[in-house]
């Protein structure tokens, strides 16, 4: 479906979930839903012929996440290959990364804004991936300045992952095969500047880029079999 409010379900203390096929963003996901909160979850595809694998594992994802709550879950996809095309092609291909997380961060901040929810929730670990550096942290931060972000792994380590994704049923979920990003460049920048960033996104028609973005998304309802109480 496209995207819509659907103004006949009610969400209860819904947040905004960056949510990926990796073991991170899940756990984070979950540790907010057991909450008694539901999820709007927003998931970036790319892969070409093969993007269908990974919106199939992440919907996996989004039933147990839905099974181990009982809360509701709008699960929101966007069509992201030619969105990184142009982020790659037009920017500094050492800050793609960075540029790329700013979008989804900014995205995020739309789709909060859309549905008037107060939160952006993401699975970051401290220094585990080049866009995940204090650094490069603080750079995406700046694109931001509306809706809080909780990062609930923020200080957690690859061990704690594994473990907490083993044992709420995500970890094999992760294995299952799927296609991955093709666009990390060579020598990733770890400790970009804002200055740069800026001019650099000036390439990209951040308005028309959000406008098509937008256009790409669309969503499906996972709600558990039992009525929430």
């Amino acid at each position: 479906m496209m995207l819509s409010k659907n103004s006949y379900i009610q969400f209860d203390y819904p947040f905004i979930s960056l949510l990926s096929t990796g073991l991170d963003s899940p756990i984070a996901t979950y540790l907010i839903m057991k909450k008694k909160r539901d999820c709007f979850s927003l998931s970036f595809l790319n892969g070409g012929v093969k993007m269908e694998k990974n919106r199939n594992k992440i919907i996996k994802v989004g039933r147990r996440l839905v099974k181990l709550t009982e809360r509701r879950l709008r699960m929101h996809f966007v069509d992201y290959e030619k969105i990184l095309l142009q982020i790659q092609t037009k920017c500094n291909p050492k800050l793609t990364c960075v540029i790329c997380k700013r979008t989804m961060i900014s995205v995020a901040r739309e789709l909060a804004k859309f549905y008037i929810v107060k939160v952006i929730v993401n699975g970051d670990i401290l220094g585990e991936q080049a866009s995940q550096t204090l650094d490069n942290l603080y750079v995406v931060n700046q694109i931001n300045r509306d809706i809080p972000i909780i990062r609930p792994l923020i200080g957690f380590d690859k061990l704690d992952i594994i473990k907490i994704s083993q044992e709420l049923g995500f970890y094999e979920l992760s294995l299952i095969s799927g296609p991955a990003c093709e666009f990390n460049p060579k020598f990733p920048e770890t400790r970009a500047k804002i200055k740069e960033v800026i001019q650099t996104e000036e390439n990209l028609n951040r308005d028309s880029l959000m406008k098509e973005i937008f256009d790409l998304i669309n969503y499906i309802d996972i709600f558990p079999d039992l009525p929430l109480r």
